[in-house]
């Protein structure tokens, strides 16, 4: 009987194979900005109704996680891929040919869903690696740049078939993912002897639920502001073109920090780099409100989109640190999906009649320094255990 191939290696070829389709999972929930514009030009749906398209590609992630928590250790990783990556290319191909609004609630639902089943793989794969804050880091870096691509491809793809475009590009994105699945882990090991032998720590599971939490409000913060930045460009008198092309930048961006991830690991700590995340986003935030010229908003999505890659990579090292036997970090990916989904109908309720988006940065910042505030917290409190 041939050996099972093992993701739980140092090596950065395995890594690379499995950041490659990282981040095909959340794809569409990172497109938000372009999909929620798209619906409102191309169907004319209100603000309330795109971001709840927006929500329901987060719900079906959340969903999938869940039940990836049940079988995610026990079937072969590869077969639950290809399966769910065909499904993928298919429904993204049928939203492309939907322009009622139930219809793409249901389909893009789906959609979330066989996202979410292949992101949880990539998750778990990745945390298995036994220097994960490099791991993530290297996840994200690939992520961004295979984001800015998107981003830039967005604005043209629209043009010639309207929002359709977007969900043909990720049904395509799909079916060349397959070939990924020659060199991709057949499944993963637990981790928990091999993490007891090299670091000694102990899982703490109610510091693992206060993370899930954490990672939670942090993505309301981050989606809830992400799902409508192309909106606040637009408010703000941006032309789409200029507003398609910095967040393509902010793609750029965020590999850097994703990079300071992967290179840095766990040198400085996780602590200092999520107090930089904490304080720069802030005044992202504050600076992005009511009127802002180009240079403003180039600057702003940029340092928004690497703060928010470095405080990935970071808090799913935290937990990944403290969770030994593999079992929770699979529900990661739901807490973020959740938080991906309550973002975007959060913010579409602060948005007043004068199109006026400043509570959304409010909103944003709040749950941006609370979440942080909770993970310096179980960073400390981890640290003081392994001292003990």
């Amino acid at each position: 009987m041939p050996a099972r191939r093992n993701p739980f290696s140092h090596r950065l070829s395995t890594t690379l194979v499995i950041s490659v389709l990282y981040p095909l999972g959340p794809a569409a929930i990172i497109l938000a900005p372009m999909i929620v514009g798209g619906v409102m030009d191309s169907y004319g749906f209100s603000d309330q109704q795109a971001g709840t398209v927006a929500s329901m590609e987060g719900l079906g992630l959340v969903v999938a996680s869940i039940f990836a928590s049940l079988w995610i250790r026990k079937i072969a990783w590869t077969r639950v891929l290809f399966v769910s990556l065909l499904l993928l290319a298919a429904i993204n191909i049928i939203s492309a040919n939907l322009s009622e609004f139930s219809d793409l609630l249901i389909s893009r639902t789906l959609t979330g869903f066989l996202g979410g089943t292949v992101f949880a793989v990539a998750v778990v794969a990745l945390g298995d690696n036994q220097q994960p804050d490099r791991a993530f880091g290297v996840g994200q870096v690939v992520q961004g740049a295979m984001m800015f691509l998107a981003f830039i491809a967005a604005p043209y793809l629209m043009q010639l078939s309207g929002v359709g475009g977007l969900f043909y590009m990720l049904a395509g994105a799909s079916l060349l993912m397959l070939v990924v699945l020659i060199w991709f882990p057949d499944q993963g090991l637990d981790r928990s002897e091999a993490m007891e032998q090299s670091s000694g720590e102990s899982g703490n599971t109610l510091l693992i639920w206060l993370g899930l939490i954490a990672s939670f409000v942090f993505f309301i913060n981050v989606f809830g502001f992400w799902a409508f930045v192309e909106r606040i460009g637009h408010a703000a008198q941006l032309s789409a073109a200029t507003i398609g092309l910095a967040l393509g930048v902010a793609q750029i961006a965020a590999i850097f920090g994703a990079l300071a991830a992967a290179v840095a690991g766990d040198r400085y700590g996780r602590s200092l780099p999520l107090m930089i995340v904490m304080v720069a986003e802030s005044v992202v935030l504050w600076v992005l409100i009511g009127e802002f010229g180009a240079k403003v908003f180039f600057v702003g999505t940029s340092v928004f989109q690497a703060m928010f890659m470095l405080a990935v990579s970071y808090q799913m090292g935290a937990i990944a640190r403290i969770d030994i036997k593999g079992r929770y970090l699979v529900l990661m990916t739901a807490a973020q999906g959740i938080g991906a989904a309550v973002g975007p109908s959060l913010a579409a309720a602060l948005i007043t009649e004068s199109d006026d988006y400043s509570g959304i940065n409010l909103m944003a910042g709040i749950c941006c320094v609370a979440s942080i505030l909770l993970f310096l917290f179980i960073i400390r409190r981890s640290n003081q255990a392994v001292r003990s």
